[in-house]
């Protein structure tokens, strides 16, 4: 298996009439089958050849989760096309940039982020039209493909400046795919609640591709709404997720909320603190309530993308749901370690996934090679020069392995800051440490010029 097509293909052999991808529209629940998703997708590829898109070709896709955006993105695949997706937030100039850089022959826009389009005169697609649309014959021919053929270009959402696109292979995220997909325990049954943007290498790997290559369901909330998606979560009975901190944070934000309305606080720190010395399915029974908010099945979390506070994560042990952590980058889509069931610790990001090489630079930067590490960027020699050497990707993140190989991260090389004495200074660490002060809401660290040279460390605090 070396593209995304055959791993659509193959997981359509393996699961045909199993529920691959879900959304509620309306009163009723929109699902598609494995092999509705990959018969649906040949017909979108016909619809681009009929509008004259063709291999090599560039495809906007600035759209909201949902069956239809999976659709059409394996769609642009089967027909060569390079999608390039962009998170539902991003700016109208931020796009114009991008169209700029990509000269794209066609886009997949939803009604929403058609009122912002700032692509005049560029043949347009509705994402809510695509099934009438797209309605004929799947085509007679669809060029061959290889691994090494470009499948996307990834852009960062909220990029200031010049965008940069990073160029992902079929093989590069195929690589991904199969090597994360051996650390976290999805298959048939499982049903994964997808919350972050399909146009981040994240969700698209965590939340969407190792779930279809494992035969599981992916289900979409029509709305990020703590309320909506706790109600999403109990219909379709969720069992896992991949999130960020952040959303970590709000849920249980709003389980907390309703705690203090019920003037239950104290006997709700009592069953935390006692529930980290019971087996799992103890703290389940404990917090079984909680539970039935969440749809009663949900067994465990993926993070990553951000920094997992350690007192978070205990909360969120404290319930019976582990939450793993993982690192990566858009540039090796995006996988390079994560924690398993098996081996974790407190703190760290994980071991190195199958097939991945980690290593150290001597100044604390991380350094990472493998098949999944991207080409480099969209037209842009002097960025891939920099970033790209013999194979490695300079992640331009500060760590170090300990002696199980577990990586630790130090904050980013860009904001250490060095002391006239050549003291090595990572503002996050000592923010991590600020932010649990009483009083104070936020902190940042920052260097501040003192003359001759020298820096003196500063915080910033917002104070309660």
């Amino acid at each position: 298996m070396d593209t995304l097509v055959e791993l659509l293909t193959d997981s359509s052999r393996r699961f045909g009439p199993a529920t691959a991808v879900s959304i509620m529209a309306g009163v009723r629940e929109d699902r598609w089958s494995y092999r509705r998703l990959e018969e649906f997708s040949a017909k979108v590829s016909r619809l681009l050849q009929d509008r004259g898109v063709f291999k090599g070709h560039r495809v906007v896709l600035w759209a909201p989760n949902c069956p239809q955006w999976v659709a059409a993105w394996f769609g642009c695949l089967r027909a060569g096309v390079v999608a390039v997706p962009l998170d539902l937030r991003s700016a109208p100039d931020f796009v114009a940039r991008v169209m700029v850089q990509t000269q794209p022959s066609l886009a997949i826009l939803s009604r929403q982020t058609a009122r912002g389009w700032p692509g005049e005169g560029l043949p347009l697609v509705l994402l809510e039209e695509l099934e009438e649309l797209a309605d004929g014959p799947a085509p007679d021919q669809l060029p061959q493909l290889a691994g090494a053929d470009i499948a996307e270009l990834m852009f960062t959402s909220g990029t200031t400046g010049d965008p940069k696109g990073v160029i992902q292979s079929h093989h590069n995220v195929v690589s991904s795919v199969l090597a994360s997909s051996r650390q976290v325990p999805v298959g048939p049954g499982s049903r994964l609640l997808s919350l972050l943007p399909l146009s981040h290498m994240f969700e698209q790997t965590g939340g969407l591709l190792v779930p279809l290559h494992r035969g599981a369901t992916i289900v979409y909330p029509v709305s990020r709404q703590p309320k909506t998606i706790f109600k999403t979560m109990q219909r379709q009975r969720v069992t896992n997720m991949v999130v960020v901190p952040q959303a970590l944070q709000l849920f249980m934000n709003a389980i907390e909320r309703e705690v203090q309305a019920k003037g239950k606080e104290a006997q709700w720190r009592a069953m935390q603190a006692l529930a980290l010395k019971l087996p799992v399915p103890a703290r389940r029974v404990l917090f079984r309530s909680v539970h039935r908010r969440m749809g009663g099945r949900l067994t465990y979390a993926m993070s990553g993308g951000a920094y997992l506070d350690p007192a978070l994560a205990r909360k969120w042990a404290a319930l019976g749901v582990p939450v793993l952590q993982a690192y990566g980058s858009t540039e090796t889509s995006p996988g390079i370690t994560a924690n398993t069931f098996r081996y974790q610790k407190p703190g760290s990001v994980g071991r190195v996934l199958p097939g991945q090489e980690v290593k150290i630079d001597p100044d604390g930067e991380i350094l990472t090679r493998g098949p999944n590490v991207a080409q480099g960027y969209w037209r842009n020699p002097q960025a891939t020069q920099a970033a790209f050497n013999d194979g490695w990707y300079r992640t331009g993140d500060l760590g170090y392995l300990d002696r199980d190989h577990f990586l630790f991260l130090k904050g980013r090389k860009k904001d250490m800051i060095t002391l006239a004495s050549g003291q090595k200074v990572y503002p996050e660490d000592i923010e991590n440490l600020i932010n649990h002060q009483p009083g104070v809401k936020e902190g940042v660290v920052v260097g501040l010029p003192r003359g001759g040279g020298a820096v003196e460390v500063h915080a910033v605090l917002l104070m309660d």
